[in-house]
């Protein structure tokens, strides 16, 4: 069986226990959908791959050297998920690492579910997680710590897509792997992500052309309660696209029209 995994462009190599991504979460990710061989979003997608790893200060790969992995890793036809790891290296050092380390790159060729894909898109439930969304200096960007989202999907029933997060002030902070977006008449509200959950790249292409939808943006804090008053909820990330919520607790709503609306979004930003 062939290898489904590059590291550092070869499928013959090992990651080392001392790689950081595994000893510290010391790294950056991205997961996005790869059709025949070509990547979906891959602007973007690179531009917030490239973004998060200078924030870390981890040089980040060329477009060059990645497409040339995703073209050798993935079959010409075909729609895949793929994934894109980024870690600062190796040491031996525990926290502290020498100046001039040398970054590792992986990627991941993962199978998709194309049944699944489209019984998604009749619409999804929601639920919540008792696990608390913490503060982070180093919110929205999309590091190798995920263990809150983890923990927040460990006992998820197969009937909820997602697990809604919430801080220490009962207020909404995104899903567990999704963007939420909650909509009051044409105003769209959602987390601004300073302090926690990641600023994805579905969110940013909502924030940039939300005239397109005809709506208006708006960070403020709010709450479960609040959420069940909503005209219409959507969550969205770079596997699904957008998704239309259809109940959360005992509230349902109507199949609308804005998950539509974003997936052309989504489509025309390819």
């Amino acid at each position: 069986m062939a290898k489904n995994f590059l590291i550092n462009g070869d499928n013959k190599n090992s990651l080392s226990p001392f790689d950081r991504g595994l000893a510290f979460g010391d790294g950056v990710f991205r997961t996005f959908l790869i059709e025949d061989s070509k990547p979906k979003l891959w602007k973007i997608q690179y531009q917030k791959l490239s973004q998060d790893l200078k924030v870390i200060e981890i040089n980040p790969p060329s477009q060059k050297i990645l497409l040339t992995d995703i073209k050798k890793l993935f079959p010409s036809k075909g729609i895949f998920i793929g994934k894109i790891i980024v870690t600062r290296g190796e040491s031996q050092t525990g926290y502290d690492f020498i100046k001039g380390i040398k970054p590792t790159r992986i990627l991941l060729k993962i199978d998709f579910n194309k049944n699944k894909y489209d019984t998604l898109h009749k619409g999804v439930r929601l639920t919540t997680s008792n696990i608390k969304a913490s503060h982070s200096s180093h919110a929205s960007i999309k590091h190798l710590n995920r263990l809150e989202s983890v923990l927040a999907r460990k006992n998820l029933s197969k009937d909820f897509f997602d697990a809604i997060m919430i801080d220490d002030n009962g207020n909404i902070c995104d899903c567990a792997r999704s963007s939420l977006f909650v909509r009051y008449d044409r105003i769209l509200y959602t987390c601004n992500n300073k302090s926690f959950g990641i600023h994805g790249v579905t969110k940013k292409i909502i924030e940039d052309n939300i005239k397109k939808l005809n709506l208006t943006i708006d960070y403020s804090p709010i709450s479960l309660n609040q959420l069940e008053k909503a005209d219409e909820i959507i969550v969205s990330n770079s596997i699904v696209g957008a998704l239309q919520v259809l109940g959360f607790k005992n509230k349902k709503w109507n199949k609308g029209t804005m998950a539509k609306s974003i997936m052309s979004l989504l489509n025309e930003s390819d």
